[in-house]
């Protein structure tokens, strides 16, 4: 939860910390309550269905980080993290943790708690693990080769196995409790299955903890540990690699921290190994979906099913074109909503109707002009997934322009409104449908932020193949983008026009800053408008380029430093 810490985790001691306090009757221990770790978590606060408010920066040097915190891995970090730890990435895991989605994103860290009943799940599987481990792949857990009782030995495989396992290496206090442990069994097997399930249980395995080192003033650094960590996760969405967590080594026996050379050297390196690329390119991608909300391709239910087996195909497509911008072009997201290429197979071709396919694999093709628009937002997967079972939803499409690109929150609807489009007599555009549903003062208020940017969309159907005519209407593709009381409208035609528009616009970038800044800190703060200044200052000294964005979040006080929460 993200809250403060103040002092070193007694929590969960019976999901493995040795030396922790035992919770009693409760196993949901709260980490974040240092005054009694045993008191029961309260319900996680409210949790926001539109970004926050930007808070207001009143640090002059834009110096100001967010609090201390102790966040979860979530279920793709977690999952990641054990298959690295135990050097088997095919390893196979169940569904133990269960993380909610919150903004489209499943990182919120007031919403990633162990309750009673996970608590259990996560004992019996690191049982089940560490039996495993030790009989199958001991030799890849430690770089130790003994394997006897005596203290030596066993001290090195607690220290080996514990400082990967922790991500940092264990204090004297910890490692006399594991070795106490290891020391009750009679052989080095058994000892080592005991050390291993009671790490995996360790809130300092099962979670990420950004406290720091008081510096004075309510202000902390953070370790060269937290530091790496952060920079891992932020970057391949799991555990620090052998570099990184050398580096941190290094830096702690110094007792200096992380420079930021360090981590600008680091984090490129992590983007551009072909060990760790792929773990990059994936990371992207989870920010990508919940971003744009292309998550919803998975999910959305379609009255015809025919085109179902596609969605996989959709999906492909734009993560090539978002890999390719990024990693391989060195783009922008302007150049994400401009592209005037894709990839695409056989099955996509025959779904757009467009040439150049070859095959099953993805090919990379020129869009043919009249035929398709221009960049990400004509794609299948964006297109399919904010379509309506049966027609296209200039709501959905509008909404999410609104929202996720422009970050301009709308009022729910109110309550009692009936929101299914009702048929018109005689054949009607989908246009018309919607025009006739919301036409009602209470409706129109509203509908118009959503549906006039909406209907930018209408050459393409539910599924994202373009259309000239629907219902034997010529389709009307005009929109206008209702600005904020202070700004100008603007009235465009097609897609094409609108992502135009959009590619050149101030808030747009902000907008993508503020999720990106949520996605990689799992909360909002106090004067977080200070690490969103401080990222768009960095990220336009290099044209805003998606990389660029990505790294700027590491020169943020906040990727660093804390202050003394409320």
């Amino acid at each position: 939860m993200a809250l403060l810490l103040a002092g070193p985790l007694g929590c969960l001691g019976n999901l493995g910390d040795p030396d922790g306090k035992p919770s009693g009757s409760s196993s949901s221990g709260n980490p974040n309550n240092p005054d009694d770790p045993t008191k029961p978590i309260d319900d996680p606060p409210p949790q926001p269905h539109d970004i926050p408010d930007v808070s207001e920066c009143k640090a002059p040097d834009k110096g100001t980080p967010g609090p201390r915190v102790v966040r979860r891995l979530s279920v793709d970090q977690f999952e990641a993290t054990v298959r690295d730890l135990f050097r088997d990435p095919s390893l196979t895991l169940p569904q133990i943790l269960d993380d909610k989605d919150v903004l489209g994103f499943k990182v919120d860290a007031n919403a990633l708690v162990i309750r009673d009943g996970t608590a259990k799940s996560i004992m019996d599987w690191a049982e089940l693990t560490a039996d495993w481990a030790v009989s199958n792949k001991l030799n890849s857990l430690t770089s130790a080769t003994c394997r006897t009782i005596d203290e030596a030995c066993r001290g090195q495989f607690i220290r080996d196995f514990g400082r990967r396992a922790f991500r940092q290496k264990l204090t004297d206090e910890q490692f006399k409790a594991y070795d106490t442990l290891f020391s009750m069994e009679e052989t080095f097997e058994d000892g080592a299955k005991l050390v291993v399930s009671a790490m995996l249980q360790s809130p300092y395995f099962l979670y990420r903890r950004e406290i720091g080192n008081d510096t004075g003033a309510g202000v902390y650094d953070l370790s060269p540990y937290e530091i790496a960590n952060n920079l891992s996760y932020l970057i391949i969405g799991s555990m620090p690699d052998d570099a990184l967590l050398q580096a941190a080594d290094a830096a702690a026996e110094q007792g200096v921290n992380l420079t930021g050379d360090q981590i600008a050297e680091h984090a490129l390196r992590l983007m551009t190994d072909p060990a760790t690329r792929p773990r990059a390119e994936a990371e992207l991608m989870r920010f990508t979906r919940g971003w744009l909300q292309l998550n919803r391709l998975i999910s959305v239910v379609k009255k015809d099913t025919q085109f179902d087996a596609l969605r996989q195909d959709m999906m492909a497509e734009t993560q090539a074109l978002v890999v390719d911008t990024v990693f391989n072009v060195d783009g922008t997201f302007a150049d994400l909503l401009q592209a005037d290429y894709t990839f695409i197979n056989n099955n996509l071709a025959q779904h757009y109707g467009m040439g150049g396919a070859n095959g099953p694999e993805l090919t990379r093709v020129t869009i043919p002009q009249g035929q398709r628009d221009r960049g990400i937002l004509a794609h299948a997967s964006f297109l399919t997934g904010h379509g309506g079972s049966q027609y296209s939803s200039p709501t959905q499409r509008g909404k999410m322009v609104r929202t996720r690109l422009l970050c301009q929150p709308l009022e729910p609807p109110p309550p009692g409104v009936d929101p299914n489009v009702k048929a018109l007599e005689g054949p009607a555009t989908t246009r018309q449908r919607y025009e006739e549903h919301t036409k009602a003062e209470y409706c129109a208020g509203c509908h118009k932020y959503t549906d006039a940017m909406g209907y930018g969309f209408e050459h393409y159907d539910t599924f994202g193949r373009w259309r000239d005519n629907e219902e034997g209407f010529p389709i009307d593709a005009t929109g206008t983008v209702i600005a904020p009381p202070s700004g100008d409208d603007f009235s465009f035609n097609g897609l094409t026009e609108l992502a135009d528009y959009l590619a050149a616009s101030e808030d747009v970038k902000e907008c993508m800053v503020r999720y990106w800044s949520y996605y990689a800190f799992g909360s909002t703060w106090e004067q977080d408008g200070c690490t969103y200044e401080k990222v768009q200052e960095e990220a336009a000294a290099n044209d805003f380029r998606l990389k660029s964005v990505w790294l700027a979040l590491t020169r943020t006080p906040h990727f660093t430093r804390r202050v003394q929460g409320p």
